[in-house]
């Protein structure tokens, strides 16, 4: 050890809100020493996640973790959050596989342990903040609505978005809070799956979420007459559709999105309605024993079954979103490796028909490699990409690399922030 300095553990800045980039160092240690720094945190729904690093200090007897690369460890080149993203489920004895649980928007507390010689010799503990000081949270409960408003602090007005999540249910509470911590007003919308809505994606009417449209519009605190929407997988598609139908949209975001209709999940027919009447669907024609397969299979790509159903184009006509009536940027982001559905495959064609239709506001396609179907803002663990899906049942993989929905997530979300107007910390 450093006869001048005991070994200390910074991250700085903290605490840091839960996009913001960090530093580690570890300092205090004697060159070319081996140290191995630990980080452990709970998350939402209790779970314990851990993960760890190998390293050598250099001359000066430091690391720093955004140039150096682990000598072993969960990842393996210099990462400045690495030790984040990496991160592994530890209460695995069941081995029931499940996603980092962000439901709430209250602070996380990482504890980080560097360990030389066989013992613990410095403790450091950095807090993630779900949301920005004065960031107000907002009851929408009028009209038959279901949801939060996330309101940024000051007067405003602000840019608006709603935020729709996919076929989970409920209501994106932590994205909304992180888009508001960046300067919109962000409605986190339920529209299934909670108390008052309906329990399943089926037959849900678009006027629902033109009333949504309505209601953010009339809002003082928010910008204009018109709001930005931002959707995941069945809530991309949805996003998509409400773009092309009402011209309240402003603007779109469609994380693993969709340019045609499927049907509703848990329940047969259609997962949307407009004016009293249901909207065309893909048609279900996948043949029993691909089906029989598929079912069999631990856990279950639904990929294949999607490829199966979009190669009848001659079908998609009446499912298919008129995308190019969408009043506003239109940004779509996928993940080659997207194991739930093929996103990449449908962005690329929803990106032909707004360009065969000379569309005139921006449009672009983000597609990235070794990622899946959950692309998410930066920073939270990528390790799992199996999970239960709590309104169908059963396991179902996702797809993608830890490291490959890392990078994703890490390059993906500042664009996002640049397409809704929000301010870049």
């Amino acid at each position: 050890m450093c006869s001048d300095a005991l070994p200390a553990i910074t991250i700085t800045p903290d605490p840091a809100l839960s996009d913001d980039p960090v530093r580690i160092h570890l300092r205090g240690f004697a060159p070319g020493q081996r140290a191995t720094l630990r980080a452990a945190m709970a998350d939402d729904a209790g779970q314990r996640w851990r993960s760890w690093a190998e390293f050598a200090a250099n001359d000066a007897g430091d690391v720093d973790l955004a140039t150096a690369a682990p000598l072993a460890g969960s990842y393996s080149s210099a990462d400045a959050i690495g030790l984040f993203w990496s991160m592994a489920r530890a209460d695995d004895e069941d081995n029931e596989p499940a996603t980092f649980a962000r439901t709430t928007t209250h602070p996380l507390t990482i504890t980080c342990t560097a360990e030389a010689d066989g013992r613990v010799v410095a403790t450091a503990h950095h807090t993630r903040l779900g949301m920005a000081a004065g960031v107000r949270r907002v009851e929408a409960r009028e009209r038959g609505l279901v949801g939060a408003l996330f309101l940024p602090p000051g007067e405003g007005p602000h840019p608006g978005v709603i935020v729709l999540g996919g076929s989970s249910g409920g209501m994106r509470e932590p994205l909304a809070a992180l888009l508001a911590s960046h300067g919109c007003a962000a409605l986190a919308l339920a529209y299934f799956g909670v108390e008052g809505l309906p329990p399943q994606l089926a037959d849900i009417p678009l006027e629902y979420f033109e009333t949504a449209l309505d209601w953010i519009a009339t809002r003082p605190d928010v910008r204009g007459e018109r709001c930005a929407l931002l959707g995941t997988s069945r809530g991309a598609e949805l996003a998509l559709l409400l773009g092309a139908t009402f011209p309240q949209v402003s603007a779109v975001v469609a994380y693993a999105p969709s340019g045609v209709l499927w049907g509703g999940v848990g329940a047969s027919g259609p997962a949307w309605t407009y004016r009293g009447e249901p909207l065309p669907i893909v048609p279900d024609r996948v043949p029993p024993e691909l089906d029989a397969a598929m079912s069999a299979r631990d856990p279950i790509s639904a990929t294949e079954w999607y490829l199966y159903n979009l190669e009848d184009e001659a079908a998609l006509g009446p499912a298919t979103i008129a995308v190019e009536r969408i009043a506003g940027p239109v940004l779509l982001i996928s993940g080659e490796d997207d194991q739930m559905w093929p996103s990449t495959l449908m962005a690329e064609r929803i990106m032909r028909r707004l360009a065969e239709y000379r569309f005139t506001w921006p449009y672009r396609h983000l597609r990235y490699p070794d990622a899946g179907h959950l692309i998410a803002p930066p920073w939270q663990p990528t390790t799992v990409n199996v999970r239960r899906h709590p309104t169908v049942g059963g396991a179902f993989a996702y797809g993608g690399t830890p490291l490959g929905m890392a990078r994703a997530n890490a390059d993906s979300w500042p664009r996002v922030l640049e397409w809704l107007g929000a301010r870049m910390a």
